[in-house]
């Protein structure tokens, strides 16, 4: 499955510990730093795998809500993983990516979500870590999620509801031992890091929770998850020289292997991911090295080990550092130098070659991610490897060739989600995948699809219909505004009832609204709103394309929350044809009733007096009140017309219980108010 490439040279690689040329002998960092500025110790000289101790951690870099990746990759705390990603790749040292998810150090600023608020968060952090660090070959996707592990309290929230969180948003369970939420995690970074090794890591998994384990990691596996590997940490080590002959840990070791093997129903890799030993006395502390670490070593389904930590004083738990704080080696750190030069350590074998885990990797990169139906959509294609060139590559829906070549456009036939993937044949006879998603959208129409007409009043909750960020843009997943679900329409735009129908509520800074218009007649417009707006600093956007002229409305404090007014803006000259208006939040909180254009140039514009249905709800018959209709349409919320008439009186004796669309079209205006039936 995965590809094979070489690494960078390693300028002291004769000096490493590690003669091995497959599995890889690695380490952490060292209080936030690679060296650890002890005595001519230097990290490159001993180890060839490099994982952050915390830096790169998920509670570590995530700081805040965000709406999207380019601002996770702008607010978020970088810094230090970055330093150490670039380390690596400067040195020829593999960087493991530690961790994923996790309940414990997680971001706390999250517990307030919703789940489906929390999957947007967990999507955008997936996307801007594979954004900043595309070829990671290595990656701990979950981290301790073992009934009791990672179930503590951070900063006053309770790690436990978050895990439950989790299972709600990615595995739609309120159970998070069932685990569907930890394989969701896997398929999510499957798709981001198609060449990567995926590796579920825990803790006490020699020992006491043994059992929990294998059952974990095999339900994933039967669960369809695409996990390649099983991480133990291996802290429980002192527990077991304890509590079993340790003289037998290869034993334990090739146990759990094979009945994750055989319960799973495939063999995984297993990486050794965070080996230290707790003892001060010297004797003890190597007798349980040299009883475990052999055995780890030489298991040939083990692709690396990682040691936490190698100066005493700077790990986490006392005594398991290899060297004293001033650099001189523990007996441990003996054994080990002995050990490794050995040509036993240098000649062992390798199912799985840890040192080359992902081999080289590719970037896809689509020009964009949501196209209309009719038009297209560009690729181009990046081999992350300087030493290996590009021989072919090939496009694919699904099983169906669509296309070769490192730059490729494709015009879609049928709207739908894709996954286009891409396979990448090397210069070197080797197969390297990757993979892009596109979301391709029926293109916008009118609500009810007749466009409004200028000069005429526009009902604010009546844009048109289409997709996220072509019809609309709304920052919050669902309609938010007052716990209304699904109110008048079905996206995530926020509506509200208010006492004469429906507007638009809880629109916030950058959020926006488009509106397919039918202008009349070429001509200068007054244009007036009526808003709700409880801060002082509100404004709108308003703007038309065919136009080409926008302008800022400014809006103070109304009133409290729920209280609307008129609002004069200045006038708008329009242009003759159907066109597209747009308006954009451009200060704070604001809620809109409607927005109304009427021509200055002596064509009737529409009275602001209400228009009325009544009875409503009604039974059997209604009457349209306020203007005399030209024709009168009531509509099913999936927009097929039901009745017409030319009439102000219909009867709708024959509609069953439930919401409709009553468009009223008049000379000057199409009206679109809210029916309710109940018998």
């Amino acid at each position: 499955m995965f590809a094979v490439g070489a690494l960078m040279g390693v300028s002291a690689a004769n000096a490493q510990l590690n003669k091995n040329t497959c599995k890889f002998l690695g380490n952490i960092t060292t209080s936030n730093q690679i060296q650890p500025n002890v005595a001519n110790l230097r990290y490159e000289d001993l180890w060839d795998q490099l994982t952050c101790e915390n830096e790169s951690k998920w509670g570590t870099i995530v700081r805040s809500k965000v709406k999207n990746v380019d601002e996770a990759l702008s607010k978020w705390n970088w810094t230090s993983a970055d330093n150490h990603y670039k380390w690596c790749k400067q040195n020829g040292v593999l960087f493991k990516f530690h961790a994923l998810l996790w309940t414990s150090q997680w971001p706390t600023t999250l517990a307030s979500c919703s789940p489906s608020e929390l999957r947007e968060q967990v999507e955008i952090w997936f996307d801007a870590v594979a954004k900043k660090y595309p070829d990671l070959a290595v990656i701990d996707v979950v981290n301790e999620a073992l009934k009791g592990h990672a179930e503590n309290t951070e900063n006053g929230q309770s790690s436990l509801n978050f895990k439950k969180l989790l299972s709600q948003a990615l595995g739609n369970s309120d159970n998070p031992y069932d685990y569907k939420w930890i394989a969701e995690a896997f398929r999510m970074a499957r798709k981001r890091f198609p060449n990567a090794v995926l590796i579920y890591n825990d803790y006490n998994t020699f020992t006491w929770q043994k059992n929990e384990f294998v059952d974990l990691v095999s339900s994933l596996v039967k669960q369809g998850a695409p996990i390649d590997a099983y991480g133990h940490q291996s802290h429980d080590l002192d527990d077991y020289y304890k509590s079993f002959q340790i003289t037998n840990f290869g034993n334990t070791l090739n146990e759990i292997h094979n009945n994750i093997t055989k319960n799973g129903g495939r063999e995984l890799q297993c990486y050794i991911t965070e080996y230290d030993i707790s003892q001060g006395d010297e004797n003890t502390y190597e007798t349980i090295m040299k009883n475990t670490f052999p055995a780890m070593w030489e298991a040939d389904f083990v692709a690396g080990v990682t040691i936490w930590g190698f100066v005493n004083g700077k790990t986490w738990r006392s005594n398991t550092g290899l060297v004293t704080s001033t650099g001189a080696d523990r007996s441990g750190m003996k054994w080990l130098r002995n050990y490794m030069s050995s040509d036993k350590a240098k000649n062992v074998t390798a199912k799985f070659c840890g040192k080359n885990a992902a081999g080289p990797s590719i970037t896809v990169e689509a020009s964009k991610s949501t196209v209309v139906l009719g038009n297209s959509v560009d690729f181009s294609v990046k081999l992350n490897s300087e030493k290996d060139g590009i021989k072919t590559v090939t496009f694919f829906d699904g099983n169906t060739k669509i296309g070769e070549g490192e730059n490729f456009t494709w015009t879609p036939e049928k709207a739908g989600e894709y996954s286009i993937s891409v396979v990448v044949a090397t210069n070197n006879n080797e197969e390297v995948k990757g993979s892009a998603t596109i979301k391709v959208v029926e293109p916008n129409k009118p609500y009810g699809g007749t466009a409004a007409v200028i000069p005429g009043k526009i009902e604010a909750e009546n844009y048109d219909e289409g997709a996220s960020g072509l019809a609309y843009f709304d920052q919050s997943a669902g309609n938010t505004c007052d716990d209304y679900t699904n109110y008048y329409r079905k996206d995530d735009v926020d509506l509200k009832k208010i006492d004469d129908g429906v507007a638009v509520g809880s629109f916030q800074e950058n959020e926006w609204l488009s509106y397919t218009v039918d202008v009349k007649d070429d001509g200068e417009y007054e244009v007036t709103l009526r808003l709700g707006e409880g801060n002082s600093s509100g404004s709108l956007l308003v703007s038309f394309d065919k136009s080409n002229v926008e302008q800022e409305v400014s809006v103070g404090k109304i009133g409290d929350w729920g209280v609307f007014d008129v609002v004069e803006a200045k006038k708008m000259k329009l242009v003759k044809g159907v066109q597209t208006l747009t308006i954009k939040n451009t200060g704070s909180w604001i809620d809109i009733d409607w927005i109304q254009f009427g021509n200055s140039d002596g064509v009737e514009t529409i009275a602001c007096e209400p228009i009325t249905i009544t009875p409503n709800p009604a039974s059997t018959q209604i009457e349209i009140n306020g203007v005399t209709p030209n024709s009168v349409e009531i509509i099913s919320l999936s927009g097929v017309v039901l009745k017409k008439s030319s009439e102000s009186s219909l009867s709708i004796s024959d509609l069953a219980n439930g919401n409709y669309i009553v468009r009223i079209v008049t000379d000057n205006a199409v009206i679109n108010k809210k029916l309710v039936v109940k018998k």
